[in-house]
């Protein structure tokens, strides 16, 4: 009995050891990471929904967004950039329509991706027109759902 007694609480402080280290490698997951060795992205966020419908409803005044759905809630971005400078110009983009967003940053991995957003910033930093805005926004979102949602 005393043999399986010590092997019993071995095994349970193996157990509880090897939870914690597990339970804290997740203590700042971000939902959208694909690598945390990837490039930084700044994505605008307009909003967490509860359902598909609700979100839809409030993207109705919007030209373009990409969603991602996390458990039961759902959550807008409209617009995406590796530039915090492009970001901020984003943000304010979206505040003269009266639509607030926040900025979110996550980390893909993916150079067809990094490529196509580098390019977009480039023309992004150097332009103040609210024309530009607008495409260089779509164009983001879109290479978004190309690239990395369909994956091609």
């Amino acid at each position: 009995m005393k043999k399986y007694f010590k092997a019993i609480l071995v095994s349970l402080i193996i157990g509880f050891f090897l939870s914690y280290f597990f339970l804290t490698q997740y203590k700042d997951f971000k939902g959208i990471t694909v690598s945390t060795e990837g490039d930084e992205y700044y994505f605008l966020s307009n909003g967490k929904y509860s359902s598909k419908e609700e979100m839809e409803q409030s993207g109705v005044n919007l030209e373009n967004y990409v969603y991602r759905k996390d458990g039961i809630n759902y959550y807008m971005y409209v617009g995406i950039t590796k530039n915090k400078d492009n970001a901020e110009k984003m943000k304010n983009y979206y505040a003269s329509k009266n639509i607030n967003v926040e900025i979110k940053d996550f980390y893909i991995s993916s150079n067809k991706f990094k490529e196509a957003i580098d390019n977009l910033d480039n023309i992004l930093i150097n332009s103040n027109d609210e024309v530009v805005i607008t495409e260089i926004i779509n164009q983001g979102l879109n290479k978004y759902e190309e690239i990395i949602l369909n994956g091609s």
